[in-house]
């Protein structure tokens, strides 16, 4: 059944694409709560399955025509909610330690850097509501180094809680997150300053 509501509309709908995202959003706090409880490899798993949901749901939105900027802007969200406290909670837990020696001040470059992006999302699509609320705004579509970001904090966030590869894999994988943040800050920033400064 094809959604005729259109892409500029902010209004959820019960969908496929939104159900799925729904489903991301109750997975992070099932995570949480296995990370929390040193459950690393289910939570890790989860993790994994949780994600995998990011570029399918709306890969479904667009074949189904269910394509909204509601549906886009609960996809921004949740990638934060998923993200954000189970990389708290990884920090919290040690499960970086096997890169200490491979890092300065090890979480934190990549956590702060990674958690500093998701605040600035957050940031951009409240900003964007408050804004919309009084003149018409289109919120800036992603570019692909946008888009490509949320893979890269991942990465080390899935490697981290399972655990899996050699010291050197996870550092590199942080390193990697690092930089692309802040590409994803200048490319970002470059075509969408408009929803913090107008």
């Amino acid at each position: 059944m094809l959604n005729h509501t259109s892409p500029m509309e902010l209004r959820l709908v019960l969908n496929v694409p939104n159900t799925m995202t729904a489903v991301r959003v109750v997975l992070s706090g099932i995570i949480f709560f296995l990370l929390l409880k040193s459950e690393f490899f289910i939570g890790g798993i989860l993790l994994f399955l949780a994600s995998l949901t990011d570029g399918v749901d709306g890969l479904v939105a667009r074949r189904l025509g269910q394509a909204t900027l509601g549906g886009a802007l609960f996809d921004l969200m949740a990638d934060e909610v998923l993200f954000m406290p189970n990389l708290i909670a990884a920090v919290h837990m040690g499960l970086f330690s096997s890169a200490d020696n491979l890092m300065p001040l090890n979480p934190y470059p990549y956590a702060v850097s990674a958690l500093a992006g998701g605040v600035t999302v957050v940031s951009g699509v409240g900003i964007y509501l408050w804004k919309r609320r009084k003149r018409q705004m289109e919120f800036p579509s992603p570019t692909m180094v946008v888009k490509l970001t949320f893979w890269f904090w991942l990465a080390p966030l899935i490697s981290a809680v399972l655990g899996v590869g050699p010291d050197w894999l996870l550092a590199t994988l942080m390193y990697l997150s690092i930089i692309w943040t802040g590409l994803a800050f200048y490319s970002y920033l470059k075509k969408g300053a408009y929803v913090f400064t107008d």
